[in-house]
């Protein structure tokens, strides 16, 4: 059922109920005494009448649609709806018929304006079946709908594996990165053998602390590759 059809079979047994709520008792008023205001009163309910059963039919058939497609597990709910659309859509097709026999009273019997107001009468009852069978029709699309399924949600990282992530992170660069550009190595090396010895590095108090650290063949000497963090 598509949300155009939906509105315009709701509209109508709206409108259809509004207007004769609104006119029914006017015109009552204004037929008693006028056998052709009568027959003119009469014809307008049979046409609501015949329009409310046509929607009601509509909205029954609709019903019937969603069941035949309803997804598997959905049918026997869905299957109750369509039924009682069904229902509704017989009551109003029912009114309907008693509108325009009615409608016959009041242009050939006796008594016109009894005819008028018992095709009003029946008018009224079609478009409130009309009303139910759209109401149920759309109970029968929900029923055979299964609801959409719900997004997952991200999971968070685990405070332990952010940890690690980090912890690698930090020491996937070389030790000795950043103090090679910190210290002037050829201004220490006093003797320009290419090296550093603990005298050479003794004004330097970091690499005076971490020369054994630093010196990775432990040879007592720092090399330029040594200090950049290399063997």
């Amino acid at each position: 059922m598509t949300s155009a059809h939906k509105f315009t079979s709701k509209t109508l047994a709206v409108a259809l109920l509004v207007a004769l709520a609104s006119t029914g008792t006017a015109m009552a008023q204004r037929t008693q005494g006028s056998p052709a205001k009568s027959k003119v009163q009469a014809e307008a309910a049979a046409k609501v009448a015949t329009d409310s059963a046509e929607a009601a039919r509509q909205s029954a058939q609709t019903a019937r649609d969603a069941t035949a497609t309803a997804a598997p597990g959905y049918g026997p709910s869905a299957s109750q709806h369509a039924s009682d659309a069904q229902d509704a859509a017989n009551r109003a097709v029912n009114a309907s018929h008693d509108a325009h026999g009615a409608q016959d009273v009041a242009i050939s019997g006796a008594n016109p304006a009894s005819g008028a107001a018992e095709a009003r009468e029946a008018a009224s009852a079609a478009a409130g079946a009309s009303l139910q069978a759209q109401e149920a029709a759309d109970a029968t699309v929900q029923a055979a709908t299964p609801p959409a399924p719900a997004m997952p949600a991200t999971p968070a990282m685990p405070a332990v594996a952010a940890s690690a992530q980090q912890q690698v992170n930090v020491t996937s660069s070389p030790p000795n990165s950043t103090l090679s550009a910190k210290v002037d190595f050829d201004s220490l090396d006093s003797d320009r053998d290419g090296n550093l010895s603990r005298t050479e590095v003794g004004s330097d108090t970091t690499l005076a602390t971490d020369f054994g650290r630093i010196d990775a063949d432990h040879n007592g000497r720092i090399s330029r590759k040594e200090l950049a963090g290399g063997k």
